[in-house]
Parts: C-alpha cells; sequence; structure tokens
C-alpha cells in the first residue's frame, strides 16, 4: 500500500499486539478441565504474540527466492495449503518461488529438479489428493540439505510436516544459523490430529474426523446387528485423541470412547471391561472406538522406530479385541 492510503490502511498488525493464552480462572483443582500451578489455582496471565502480516519485513520480496517442501505421509488439504504459499508471496511480491519434490530428498537426489510455481501453476491443484510436490519420509544430513539450500541460493524454505519433519526443519535452522546464512525456515504443521497448541484446527483434521465417522457408522451396524455384538474402532492419534473424540461425539453412536489423555482402567470393578458387559447386558450391543496412542501401559513397549524417529506403538487394537472377546 503506498502514498495516503498507507496511513490509512488498517490491515497490518502491530508487533506489540499480544493475545491472552488462557481465559479461563479456574477457581479449583477439582473443577472440570482445571489446569492450576498450585492448590489456590492462581492467576497467571500468558501471552503470546498476535500472528499476522506486519507493515516491516526483513526482506525485499523482488529479491527472495522461495521453496516449499512436502514431507512425511500424505494428509488431506496439502495441495490447498501450497496453493495458498505460493499466492500470497505473490501478493508480497515474491516472484521466484520453487517447489522441492519429494520431501527432503529433493535436496539431494539429481534427478528431482526444482519445480516452478506461481499462481498459474497452483490455481487448481487444490481439486486433487495427495501432494503436488510430492512427499518421502527420511532424507540427507542436515548439512547436506543446508549445502543444496546454499546452492540453490533459497531465501525462505516453507516445510510441510509432521514431528519428525519439524526436528528436521529445526536442525535445518541451527545449521544455518551457524552457518551464518540469511535464510528463513518456516514450519507448517501437518498434523491430522489436530494437536498443536494455540492452533484452533490443523488442515485435515475435519476430513479425518469425516472418514472416521464413516468406520464408526459401519461398526455401529455389525455391532447393533449381531448377538451380544461389539464393534470395536481404532483411530489415529498417537499422544491426542482428538479425532477419535470428535468422530465419536459427532457420531452419538459410540459408548466408550478411550483416548490418550484420560488413563482408564480395564480391569476392576470401575474397569471398561465392567462397563462393557453393563452395556451388553442391558442394551444388546456396544460400540467402542479407541485411538492408537491409548492404553499403552497395558502393553508391551517397542524400542522400534519408524522412518521419522517416531516410537512404534503397540497395538490397542489387537489387545482389546482380545479382552472383548468373553462378552460377545
Amino acid at each position: 500500500v503506498d502514498g495516503s492510503l498507507e496511513e490509512s490502511w488498517n490491515g497490518y498488525v502491530n508487533d506489540d499486539d499480544r493475545a491472552l493464552l488462557k481465559v479461563i480462572k479456574f477457581a479449583s483443582p477439582t473443577s472440570a478441565g482445571a489446569e492450576c500451578i498450585d492448590p489456590d489455582c492462581s492467576w497467571v496471565e500468558q501471552w503470546v504474540h498476535r500472528a499476522g502480516p506486519r507493515k516491516q519485513i526483513y526482506f525485499e520480496p523482488q529479491c527472495v527466492k522461495a521453496g516449499i517442501v512436502t514431507c512425511g505421509r500424505l494428509c488431506p488439504g496439502l495441495n490447498d495449503v501450497i496453493r495458498q504459499i505460493v499466492l500470497t508471496l505473490e501478493k508480497y511480491g515474491v516472484k521466484n518461488i520453487v517447489g522441492i519434490q519429494h520431501g527432503f530428498r529433493g535436496f539431494f537426489e539429481d534427478h528431482l529438479a526444482e519445480v516452478p510455481l506461481n499462481r498459474h501453476v497452483v490455481q487448481n491443484i487444490n481439486l486433487a489428493g495427495g501432494s503436488f510436490l510430492g512427499v518421502s519420509r527420511g532424507g540427507a544430513s542436515i548439512s547436506d540439505i543446508v549445502d543444496s539450500i546454499q546452492a540453490r541460493r533459497l531465501d525462505m524454505l516453507f516445510v510441510l510436516g509432521g514431528n519428525g519433519t519439524h526436528a528436521g526443519a529445526d536442525a535445518i535452522h541451527g545449521e544455518c544459523r551457524k552457518r551464518k546464512l540469511k535464510v528463513s525456515i518456516i514450519g507448517v504443521p501437518k498434523t491430522i490430529d489436530n494437536d498443536i497448541l494455540l492452533m484452533d484446527k490443523t488442515f485435515g483434521f475435519d476430513t479425518a474426523v469425516e472418514a472416521a465417522q464413516r468406520a464408526i457408522n459401519s461398526a455401529y451396524i455389525e455391532a447393533h446387528s449381531a448377538f451380544h455384538g461389539i464393534g470395536l474402532v481404532k483411530l489415529m492419534g498417537r499422544s491426542s485423541g482428538f479425532i477419535t473424540m470428535h468422530a465419536s461425539l459427532s457420531s452419538g453412536q459410540v459408548d466408550i470412547c478411550l483416548i490418550p489423555e484420560v488413563p482408564f482402567t480395564l480391569d476392576g470393578p470401575n474397569g471398561v471391561l465392567r462397563h462393557l458387559e453393563h452395556l451388553i447386558e442391558t442394551k444388546g450391543f456396544a460400540l467402542m472406538c479407541v485411538a492408537e496412542g491409548a492404553g499403552q501401559e497395558y502393553l508391551q513397549k517397542s524400542n522400534a522406530t519408524d522412518a521419522s524417529g517416531n516410537m512404534v506403538l503397540s497395538d490397542i487394537g489387537v489387545h482389546l479385541q482380545q479382552k472383548v472377546g468373553p462378552y460377545h
């Protein structure tokens, strides 16, 4: 915005703007959802920087070369995010935008060339699934990736990925600082689990819940139709149960919902299995929905890790299937 309009336009966010992180003052630690630092639930204000467009930016847009890379597994909405990054960069005046193919591998595989990106290239990619740039897990050493960033003369890199990818992005940022490179590494969290603090909803979450509901509905029909039928649905959620909880609540058909955030007891008079028995006796059937990370304390731990460095979880679904067998 230039000239006299600049003073009257209020589209920028002031650098001193803050947002209050928590808005509820709990009176007691026993209050539902209470998060207290002491028995008196003392009120502590926590403020965070407000996100949004700034009037002053570091780079000269017309001189910038920006890169976008998608890593890890596929997630609904990846192409929407790629498209929006490109469109927003162009609004700022950035002309040189490239895509790195197939995750971090694109930095060291010679046959994976950069993909020039602009408004015309990405205009309709949001109508297709998957990732326009391709994905992969793992990759080269951090030093090799930063060597490639230098060779490509990238000024900023947008990294779309999950836990492992962001650990890599943080390491790339650290190596860039070590070399005193003026390169911005921007992490865009890719998680259908919706488990990112300060974000109302992560991209792909709604689609995951919708797909989960279809599985729940199918399990409900099976359980309701069978004599003493028990439906068991295991959903994604390593350390958070947002998909499981939202899908269960939305369906209105789930009797037992198990998530990692809430410990539960399987056996005993107040255990899950006793409640399951009660449901079979009173309703004639039951439907259970469990997040993959729930109840790991009941399973044998594995020291194995996947390609992104995440610990491989034991299968709570198989364990529950064996446990509920005698009740139907």
